[in-house]
């Protein structure tokens, strides 16, 4: 029997890293946190997530900085990443797109189109 898939979420603000826990779990996902850029880049190496949901305000490095990193990296270059941002400004998608993010969604965030596009890249 396969196992659940693994979402890594980094995301500096605990209460949206809860709510979306909550949200993929109940939908049958196992939830790896982070909550600062490094600590993402560490888990991405060492747990290999089948998808990853990046916030680009983080304290440490970037989104950007960390989607360029796993991008990058031959090993876990393959894994999905989902750029999520509350700021809607196009500079920040064509960034986002330019470090070869796999998609970008805005907050606040709709749970159905977050749901779909989770689906989506994990086939």
């Amino acid at each position: 029997m396969e196992g659940k898939k693994k979402i890594l979420v980094v995301d500096d603000n605990s209460q949206a890293v809860e709510m979306l826990t909550m949200i993929l779990e109940d939908n049958g996902f196992n939830v790896i946190k982070a909550y600062e850029g490094e600590s993402g880049l560490l888990k991405t190496r060492e747990q290999k997530p089948d998808l990853i949901i990046l916030d680009i305000r983080l304290p440490d490095i970037d989104g950007f900085q960390v989607c360029e990193e796993i991008k990058n990296d031959p090993d876990v270059f393959h894994i999905p990443v989902v750029m999520l941002t509350g700021k809607d400004k196009g500079d920040d998608f064509d960034k986002a797109m330019n470090k070869k993010a796999d998609w970008y969604i805005i907050k606040p965030y709709d749970v159905g189109h977050l749901l779909k596009v989770v689906d989506k890249l994990l086939g």
